[in-house]
């Protein structure tokens, strides 16, 4: 996934909305450095003193900037809406980064930390990711049905309780007879995180990022009433 994903430094101008980012092209292509050759031209011909003809030739591209400024925050600011409405998923590395590393999801609760736009860069908790991508949920299901799926989990302190969903999951599949008693019960995690990845889109924490354990400790003993069922 993180390979469809554009990146952190670009994500919040590609997924604005239309308006937005026509006004943000417009901004762009005003220049500041034009705007302060025609502010010093009028203040040259000017009767103000020095300070009041520095202003002016200052006003326009200050002007400028600060439009500039103003939208790329509220741009960014929706990004993260995105995030947390379930819209876009986030995807990048976790430091200390390997050679062997991959790409892992990032919780939506990791976006309350400190984000770094320009470097594509993001701090919680004591968790560090670095080169962030984001993709929307229609890529993101597509690659899910092709069965892509990173299960590496990443587990911020203090997420709230995921148990729930995961029993729903569990007793989802056996209906659907995809729960094996006579399988390992861990051979069952990713179809769980599967399942929850496109039945449950606004769960606290991406089910790639479910920690196994957790998946063990709530299932196992629905798991285990199975198979004893199954013995008689």
């Amino acid at each position: 996934m993180w390979h469809k994903g554009v990146p952190m430094a670009q994500a919040w101008v590609t997924y604005a909305k239309p308006d937005l980012k026509e006004r943000w092209a417009e901004l762009q292509q005003r220049s500041a450095s034009d705007a302060f050759e025609k502010g010093a031209e009028m203040a040259s011909a000017s009767e103000g003193d020095a300070i009041a003809k520095i202003q002016m030739a200052l006003e326009g591209p200050q002007k400028i900037l600060r439009a500039r400024t103003e939208l790329r925050e509220t741009l960014q600011k929706n990004i993260l809406k995105y995030i947390a409405g379930g819209h876009l998923h986030s995807f990048g590395y976790e430091l200390p980064r390997k050679v062997s590393s991959a790409p892992v999801a990032i919780p939506k609760a990791a976006w309350a930390g400190r984000c770094d736009w320009t470097r594509g860069k993001l701090s919680y908790r004591g968790l560090e990711f670095v080169d962030i991508r984001l993709t929307t949920n229609r890529i993101r299901n597509e690659i899910l049905e092709r069965g892509h799926v990173d299960t590496r989990p990443t587990r911020p302190q203090g997420r709230p309780s995921v148990a729930p969903e995961i029993k729903k999951a569990f007793f989802a599949l056996h209906e659907a007879g995809k729960i094996d008693p006579k399988a390992s019960l861990k051979s069952h995690y990713s179809e769980i995180r599967r399942w929850l990845e496109l039945n449950c889109p606004n769960l606290p924490v991406p089910p790639a990022s479910i920690n196994s354990e957790t998946i063990r400790k709530t299932i196992s003993p629905l798991f285990k009433a199975l198979k004893e069922t199954n013995k008689q």
